[in-house]
């Protein structure tokens, strides 16, 4: 190449290399400091560059967070922030609380629609619009359907950017009644995760009934990858939200892979409707979980935050007692815990009718086996009367009627009737011991009877295959007991007895006893193969009597009798219950001769029996009276 040549080609080089420079230096003035090239590569692997614009959360994130980077993060929605709403009932809680109300200025509300995000600018809170093309999350979020899964992992994809960017956070769902400062109860012992408990049982670092609708996430490198694997599982997850992932990581080893410290949150103070807690001066959150509809929320928190203003004034709690009050309209929790085929108009006259002056009454559930000519029903009706001082007792007894033919039978006895119809399910046939159609009754009638506890009524329970001999009042204690249960066998302590029985028992109304009854309910999807009443039991094993603050008693079978442990007394049995047999017929014949040998003993319904001892009675399930007293289970 010639000297010239090389001159030229030189200045060819200048005039394509100096505007590159000069590009080059523009674009590194024009490029933000605060964002390292990382960026790109944490974007591109979590996919979300679409959906958050960096600066604006991050000026957004600022501008809220307290000075240790911690802050309160609410997802809205339009459903959320209609005129008397979620959002403004949640408002509600945050003023009338005890020390919560300077949190809203350290409470960040993540808009996902337009409209919900004009409504936070209007009320002046702190709002961040989280626009995600092609989704509506704009009208109401029913539980479990494919928007609720949509938003729940929409959530679960930000919450996991937040944490990156440095940030812990507590995050509430908007269904969150907060009554007191929850920083007072939140550990600060290195805990990675604290979760809020559908039911919590005395284990802060191993419960599976977690919820993730109230959480606190200490922003780590443990916690960031938690929330990468758990939100990394959408797509391999479906039918199943959120939560339910998050309960299948636990339990495959996530949390103890990653290293993380999670505390679960005791009920007794981050309480909600599955577990109320039964503490005012404990309790500092409510959440409306076991609870579908809007509709139902808005009804039971109002009802929360109504009792809550009856025992404080001006923000501090002034409470005697640990125990709620009656809300102003009707029991807690009424209408999350009303369905379709409990119309309360209906029921509520029903009840009215039969209660007792002190809103008591007798309850039995009756089908269409029962009904036949002189089958079961006969027989309970033809025990009270020919009991002492039983007969009265039909005004006072309502049959639940699971079918037309048994509502109609019921009917044409002049009894107390309410037709209790469950759409398709069949309780027409006789239902036999332990089958799938007997723990569809067993655990549609603990919903029904929850319901009733609801309402204010105290009631017994009585399965018809009980046959009432005397007044059983006499031998129930007023002692302040809440709930009274007969055995299949006698225990020495009548407030330690594990093998008592559903098919009699007295329950009084109050908080304790509807908190039990919902419990008792909601275990009945993780108890396959089991009946109500051994999930009773076990919940009983598990302690939840004790953490529910339950008096319970056992009746002695002296009184309370039945074909697994027989009374040896006439003159003090009051009912035989037909348990330890299995099928409708044998129960049949056994408890005719139990009414015959009754009738031997007695006359004009007056016991004059001179011996303790039973006459001989001979049947399938039971055996000589007179000699074993025992049943053989078939």
């Amino acid at each position: 190449m010639s000297f010239s040549g090389a001159i030229a080609y030189r200045a060819t080089a200048s005039i394509v290399v100096a505007p590159l420079l000069v590009l080059v230096v523009i674009y590194a003035c024009l490029w933000p400091l605060g964002v390292p090239t990382a960026f790109f590569r944490l974007q591109h692997g979590a996919n979300t560059t679409e959906i958050t614009r960096k600066d604006e959360l991050e000026a957004a994130l600022e501008g809220v967070a307290m000075e240790n980077r911690t802050l309160i993060i609410a997802i809205l929605n339009k459903a959320y922030v209609e005129q008397n709403a979620m959002l403004d009932l949640f408002l509600q809680s945050l003023r009338e609380g005890e020390d919560t109300e300077f949190l809203i200025d350290h409470l960040l509300f993540v808009a996902v629609d337009q409209r919900a995000f004009n409504r936070c600018r209007t009320l002046e809170l702190h709002c961040y619009n989280l626009v995600t093309e092609g989704v509506d999350f704009s009208k109401e979020v029913f539980y479990m359907s494919d928007a609720f899964n949509n938003m729940m992992w929409r959530r679960t994809l930000f919450l996991g950017d937040v944490l990156r960017r440095g940030y812990s956070f507590i995050f509430t769902d908007m269904d969150v009644m907060w009554l007191r400062n929850p920083f007072s109860q939140l550990s600060r012992d290195r805990e990675d995760l604290q979760m809020s408990s559908d039911f919590y049982y005395g284990k802060p670092f191993n419960n599976s009934n977690f919820n993730t609708g109230f959480y606190f996430v200490t922003a780590n490198k443990k916690t960031v990858a938690l929330f990468d694997e758990w939100y990394a599982w959408r797509n391999n997850s479906k039918g199943m939200k959120e939560q339910d992932v998050l309960q299948k990581m636990k339990k495959e080893g996530a949390f103890t892979r990653l290293g993380l410290k999670v505390r679960y949150l005791e009920t007794a103070y981050f309480s909600g409707f599955c577990q109320m807690s039964q503490d005012l001066r404990k309790v500092i959150t409510v959440h409306a979980n076991c609870c579908a509809s809007m509709k139902a929320k808005l009804i039971d928190l109002r009802c929360v935050l109504e009792a809550w203003k009856v025992s404080n004034s001006n923000g501090t709690s002034n409470a005697t007692t640990t125990a709620w009050p009656p809300s102003s309209e009707t029991s807690l929790y009424f209408a999350c815990g009303q369905t379709e085929i409990t119309p309360k108009d209906e029921l509520e006259a029903a009840l009215e009718g039969v209660a007792m002056e002190n809103r008591t009454l007798i309850i039995a559930i009756l089908n269409k086996a029962y009904v036949e000519q002189n089958a079961m029903l006969d027989l309970f009706l033809q025990s009270l009367g020919e009991g002492e001082d039983t007969e009265f007792f039909v005004d006072h007894l309502l049959f639940v009627a699971v079918d037309q033919r048994a509502f109609n039978r019921c009917r044409t006895l002049e009894l107390h009737c309410y037709n209790l119809v469950t759409e398709g399910v069949d309780f027409s046939k006789e239902v036999f011991y332990m089958s799938d159609a007997f723990n569809n009754m067993m655990w549609r009638r603990t919903l029904f009877l929850g319901d009733v506890l609801r309402r204010g009524y105290s009631f017994i329970f009585t399965d018809m295959d009980v046959m009432w001999l005397r007044n059983p009042f006499s031998q129930l204690h007023r002692d302040g007991e809440d709930l009274q249960m007969s055995s299949d066998c006698c225990s020495c302590n009548p407030f330690d007895n594990s093998f008592f029985n559903t098919g009699f028992y007295f329950v009084t109304a109050n908080n304790k006893t509807i908190a039990l009854f919902d419990e008792w309910y909601a275990w009945r999807n993780n108890s396959k193969g089991m009946k109500d009443q051994d999930v009773l039991q076990k919940m009983k094993k598990e302690g939840a009597f004790t953490r529910l603050g339950l008096r319970v008693r056992a009746l002695e079978t002296t009184y309370f009798s039945g074909f697994c442990q027989m009374s040896q007394d006439l003159r003090k049995v009051i009912t035989v219950h037909a348990n330890c047999c299995a099928s409708m017929k044998a129960k049949l014949i056994d408890l005719r001769c139990v009414l015959e040998a009754w009738k031997v003993n007695n006359s004009n319904g007056t016991s004059n029996a001179t011996t303790t001892a039973w006459p001989p009675v001979k049947g399938i399930c039971l055996h000589d009276t007179a000699t074993k007293h025992t049943a053989t289970k078939h």
